[in-house]
């Protein structure tokens, strides 16, 4: 395994994010014996990363994850996420229901903190220095060690960084949201600000929710148990022009012996990203590990990125 800082701290993290999105009782999800021995290899092989969110199948992946590391919790860095959509009453970044959900999430994971507490898909609406001030008073308290942001725009995320940072003090360590080779937007400024100001990118989906798989055809049947019970995937990938980069990697896969889901993966790992992998079962954890073992040239990453045609950029990508 290979390790990595978060942000600018020196909180070594996995180079690979187990991602928590796929614990539960959905067709397309494993269940929770599966998901306990999925969890428990990943950390036997390495990965200390966890990430969740206690919308993921209405806590339902909290609890699974809180029972797997029983005996690991002080070498887990844990990650969840508050703010979610439960009902149309049980969702938002005020202080009343942040501290609402942080308290739900942190009983069904079984611990008294988060490593990493992340806002979930914000709108211009929400008052940044309320949400802010509580992030302040979570951290002051000791009930989450740092703060992410997952599904921001640019302009959120510099106004969010700049507001939290200068008159708070606190910043923002990773920002996760959705990136890999057939939806690359992020490039324009969310990508660029997090080089400048040393934050963490923690793309999800690297594998486009098994688009570059390579299980599915041009002109095909896009219909698979995992389209069909998580629909915005249809409106994301699909494309011929997005066919155009899954054939190159399909190309890349087969001369290198690999699987096109690796090459899609090796290619977000080429970018000095941290990963959130969503695995359902045992031989693709084995297979996303394998690709830390991969090594694409610069021609490799050039002949993936000359077919990508701009996309149109996705709000609400946290399912809502």
């Amino acid at each position: 395994m290979k390790y990595t800082n978060l942000s600018d701290t020196d909180l070594k993290v996995s180079t690979l994010c187990l991602g928590g999105m796929s614990f539960g009782t959905s067709r397309w999800m494993s269940g929770r014996d599966e998901s306990i021995s999925i969890i428990r290899k990943a950390i036997d092989s390495g990965i200390n990363f966890i990430d969740t969110a206690n919308i993921y199948s209405s806590g339902e992946s909290e609890k699974i994850i809180g029972e797997a590391i029983g005996g690991y919790r002080d070498d887990i860095v844990i990650s969840t996420k508050g703010g979610g959509k439960f009902s149309e009453i049980e969702f938002g970044f005020n202080r009343k229901m942040l501290k609402r959900s942080l308290d739900e999430s942190l009983s069904r994971l079984g611990t008294d903190y988060a490593d990493i507490y992340m806002l979930h898909t914000i709108s211009d609406s929400v008052d940044f220095q309320d949400t802010i001030l509580t992030l302040k008073g979570m951290i002051d308290e000791d009930r989450i060690r740092y703060y992410g942001l997952s599904n921001f725009l640019g302009y959120q995320l510099a106004e969010f960084h700049a507001l939290s940072d200068i008159r708070y003090g606190i910043r923002p360590v990773i920002v996760q949201n959705h990136y890999n080779a057939v939806y690359r937007e992020d490039e324009r400024d969310v990508i660029p600000f997090c080089r400048k100001k040393n934050i963490s990118y923690s793309p999800f989906s690297p594998m486009a929710a098994g688009f570059l798989s390579g299980k599915y055809v041009r002109n095909g049947e896009v219909n698979s148990v995992r389209s069909e019970s998580y629909p915005v995937m249809k409106n994301r990938y699909f494309r011929n022009y997005d066919f155009d980069v899954l054939e190159t990697i399909e190309r890349i896969a087969s001369e290198k012996g690999s699987k096109p889901s690796q090459i899609a993966l090796a290619y977000v790992l080429r970018k000095g990203f941290i990963p959130v992998i969503g695995v359902n079962r045992m031989e693709y954890l084995d297979d996303d590990i394998g690709a830390l073992d991969i090594s694409l040239s610069d021609g490799d990453i050039s002949e993936i990125e000359e077919k990508y045609v701009p996309h149109r950029v996705i709000m609400g990508t946290a399912g809502y």
